[in-house]
């Protein structure tokens, strides 16, 4: 029977595939990676101050967002955003898998046999993740998929060895009081882009749709995102942990000295990870992407920004380093801003206050305004100027609403 002849799948309603669907779509290149660069910098309290908002905010859309409704409604009401939102988050895929492609061997340093079995387990799982989106069982592949990286976490605690590059970077990561403080003036900074960068994720939105009975009053969509996150995703990002030193490691162009600690097959096993989780987020963002109002029109437009991002990605290594940082970790930092920054930023202007007219132009100028500032606290890493960032964000939002009321009289 021809694909174009194939019956009907009836869509899943179930919490469990669509709560291992959104844990699988939301393992980005920010959960597989940006842990490394926290515990370097602030050991635990810098991985704690980014899973905890992480968790609960990305949890929390499935409580606020109470039907199907209202995630159609949302989407049709920030068509634009939301493509945004998916469009960057794909080309900074494509920016990062060819950054760290330029250092993962070191950090996994296979013998050929296994680097072919994982290519090979990639490209299978590319294949098969294709027909599966396209037949709507995007919730079965995710929970195959979740299955596979908890059994890849559960061997990094029966080798618990592997983690010991990680005890090293969190070891060597400052303790004095002054750099404790500073982790904790990430936190408004982390609260703001979790709690409210996941409405502008149509995966999300996908998956609050179909999770929908119309009868359970919003249940199984609560029961989905808390499952989700709660359980899977924080897995997901526990499973970062065990690997960051590695990876840290290597991003500086060394391999781990005591590389017995991490047997072939386990290597492997934590490589084909990171590729099928990467894979699984690009497939299902591009298969979403084509629902969002008007973005045939922008289709031009994400291939030209997948081009220059995939070029960053190739050159990221010979760029110069500034404040510690290499010239990769910088674009990897820049592109972080949006969801930090810019993307919060419009919900809170847009969204939350609901203010259409003016509020865009007042969002442009504020974080005209506040970017110098982030730049100081996020790249120049002096954490304690992230907290004027947010005072000026909200005092741009205190004269949105202000021009709400004054609208309203």
């Amino acid at each position: 029977m021809s694909e174009a002849a194939a019956p009907a799948i009836q869509p899943t309603r179930s919490p469990i595939l669509w709560g291992a669907y959104l844990a699988c779509s939301w393992t980005w290149c920010i959960g597989m990676f940006y842990p490394a660069l926290l515990l370097r910098d602030f050991g635990w309290a810098g991985f704690f101050i980014f899973a905890i908002p992480n968790v609960l905010g990305a949890a929390a859309m499935g409580w606020f967002i109470k039907s199907r409704v209202d995630s159609q409604r949302f989407v049709e009401n920030h068509p634009t955003a939301v493509w945004w939102f998916s469009t960057i988050t794909l080309i900074f895929h494509i920016f990062w898998i060819l950054w760290i492609s330029n250092f993962i061997r070191d950090a996994f340093p296979l013998p050929d046999t296994y680097l072919a079995g994982v290519a090979a387990a990639v490209i299978a799982f590319s294949i098969v993740s294709s027909r599966a989106i396209r037949f709507g069982r995007a919730p079965q592949l995710a929970i195959v998929l979740l299955t596979f990286s908890v059994g890849v976490l559960i061997a990094t605690f029966a080798l618990p060895d592997i983690a010991r590059a990680t005890t090293e970077i969190v070891e060597a990561a400052p303790h004095s009081i002054s750099k404790s403080i500073s982790s904790l003036w990430m936190i408004p900074l982390m609260t703001f882009g979790f709690l409210l960068c996941p409405y502008l994720d149509i995966t999300f939105h996908h998956a609050r749709q179909e999770l929908d009975t119309g009868s359970d009053q919003g249940k199984n969509g609560r029961l989905g995102f808390t499952i989700g996150f709660v359980a899977f995703f924080l897995l997901m990002i526990i499973l970062t942990t065990r690997y960051a030193g590695i990876l840290e490691w290597a991003m500086h162009g060394e391999k781990y000295p005591n590389r017995m600690l991490l047997p072939p097959l386990l290597g492997a096993a934590i490589l084909a990870h990171i590729l099928c989780q990467w894979v699984f987020t690009v497939r299902v963002h591009l298969d979403r992407i084509k629902t969002i109002p008007g973005a045939q029109a922008r289709q031009p437009m994400l291939f030209g920004l997948a081009l220059v991002s995939g070029i960053a990605g190739m050159i990221a290594l010979k760029l110069p380093d500034h404040s510690g940082l290499s010239g990769g970790e910088i674009i990897y930092r820049n592109f972080l801003s949006f969801y930090g920054l810019l993307f919060p930023t419009y919900m809170l202007y847009r969204a939350v206050l609901k203010r259409k007219q003016k509020s865009l132009s007042i969002m442009w100028i504020t974080i005209a305004i506040a970017s110098p500032v982030f730049w100081m606290g996020f790249m120049e890493r002096q954490s304690i100027w992230l907290i004027p960032g947010m005072v000026i964000v909200l005092l741009g939002a205190a004269v949105v609403k202000a021009q709400k009321t004054e609208a309203s009289v």
